[in-house]
């Protein structure tokens, strides 16, 4: 018990600093280069669709490559080990503008950015691979995941508070200054965040090694692509998320230059953050007896109709910044929850893919996480992009009262057409907890569904 409370410390910690680098290139990506380096939206747009596009090829490869991985020190400690590091200097490159032309500028943010989301793959993906490895206890399993969801979200929405008014203070109203004082100070958190949870992988496999290592195979990729296809849960979840998060992605994008243009404060969104942190913390906390009572699913339909319900709130125009600040706290702790939520539900779907194909496939299943998380990311920004030059955003310019008009109807109508069709998808999840401790009772005396 000490060794599992101190893997969840670590692995918590771990996560904490990963997700600052993943907030603020989600998070200020396109605001930087737009209202920083001073790229037009659609530029930038295109940039982001073109990583997503390369990212669809590499981040399997990465998944493939990871799960064939066979060293002395395990199958994910060598990138658990060094890829901070080379994710952290990336980032404060990306966030450095060099003194060189425009189009010179493009090239590198171009090669910079892939170079980027291709080290986070291989980290984030044997990140979430080691949850299964930790324990198959649905009670323990929810447990670490629901510390370590803890202090991601604070992190997340810690950084929302911060963010602006921490790079305009660093910067002295210099944007090119403060984000990259800031991408220094975060990359140096998740170096010392991913040292700290290298060191404790052997704690890791020492559990698992109590347990009984099960023999290893040789996984053949056709067999992995099998493993997927025929893994209907872990499919079903994996495109519901889609359509929550590309549009809630866009309007985490958009919404920045609601606030400076219409509301005239691009630090507003820290005052949503702050509404978001204790309303996440507490429902997070309470998710675990709520699964207990009800099923992962409906849980996640319910928040999220309620969630679209809110979003189109932002329809009505007014001067309060509150009104707008309340919808976005909560629509954001909302997030929070179906980040544990999904996390869970793919997990879940490791044992069910073993029972039902005979193959253990962590990595790749993990993989479908991380790819469909960078993927809604991406194209979320790159729409986001499209849209801005599309209802005529001009960099660094005064905007036209027809602009914010469209600005915010897309704020609105967008995430609402999203959540109701996840909330629609989500019904084909067939995964519930008692079928689960079924299959997982099946696994332990060696039967598989065809058996």
């Amino acid at each position: 018990m000490n060794n599992f409370n101190k893997i969840i410390k670590n692995f918590t910690f771990g996560g904490i600093g990963q997700n600052l680098i993943y907030g603020l290139m989600t998070g200020a990506y396109l605001f930087f280069f737009t209202e920083a380096a001073g790229f037009s939206a659609a530029t930038i747009g295109t940039v982001l669709l073109v990583v997503r596009i390369y990212g669809l090829i590499a981040d399997p490869i990465a998944a493939v490559l990871i799960e064939k991985t066979d060293t002395k020190w395990g199958k994910y400690k060598p990138y658990i080990t060094v890829m901070p590091v080379v994710i952290s200097l990336l980032l404060v490159a990306l966030f450095y503008h060099p003194p060189i032309s425009q189009g010179a500028y493009l090239v590198y943010i171009y090669i910079l950015t892939i170079l980027f989301w291709t080290a986070y793959a291989f980290f984030d993906i044997s990140y979430w691979s080691l949850v299964p490895s930790i324990t198959k206890e649905e009670g323990k399993r929810m447990k670490l995941l629901t510390v370590a969801k803890m202090g991601i979200l604070f992190a997340a929405f810690g950084l929302g508070i911060v963010q602006m008014p921490l790079v305009n203070l660093l910067g002295s109203g210099n944007y090119n200054t403060g984000f990259l004082y800031l991408s220094i100070i975060l990359a140096v958190i998740f170096t010392i965040a991913g040292v700290t949870l290298a060191k404790s992988l052997s704690l890791i496999t020492e559990d698992v090694d109590s347990k009984g290592k099960a023999a290893k195979e040789k996984v053949t990729v056709k067999q992995m692509i099998s493993a997927l296809s025929a893994n209907k849960p872990l499919i079903s979840i994996i495109v519901a998320k889609m359509f929550i998060y590309i549009p809630v992605s866009l309007k985490g994008a958009l919404v920045i230059y609601f606030y400076k243009y219409q509301l005239g404060n691009d630090s507003l969104g820290s005052f949503a953050s702050m509404l978001s942190l204790p309303l996440t913390l507490f429902l997070v906390a309470f998710a675990p007896k709520l699964i207990k009572k009800y099923s992962d699913k409906k849980i996640m339909t319910v928040f999220i109709i309620f969630q679209a319900l809110i979003s189109m709130l932002y329809i009505i125009n007014t001067d309060v910044s509150s009104y707008y600040i309340v919808i976005d706290g909560v629509s954001n702790a909302l997030l929070g929850v179906y980040s544990l939520l999904i996390t869970n539900m793919v997990a879940s779907t490791v044992e069910y893919g073993e029972w039902k194909t005979g193959h253990r496939t962590e990595s790749i299943i993990f993989s479908t996480n991380t790819i469909s998380s960078k993927l809604a990311t991406g194209l979320s920004g790159a729409f986001a992009g499209w849209i801005l030059t599309g209802i005529g955003y001009t960099p660094t310019g005064t905007q036209t009262v027809e602009t914010l008009v469209r600005l915010q109807y897309v704020l609105a109508i967008v995430p609402a057409v999203g959540l109701v069709i996840s909330a629609f998808l989500l019904r084909s999840y067939i995964l519930t907890s008692d079928r689960y401790k079924q299959i997982c009772a099946d696994l332990a005396e060696g039967k598989h569904e065809h058996d």
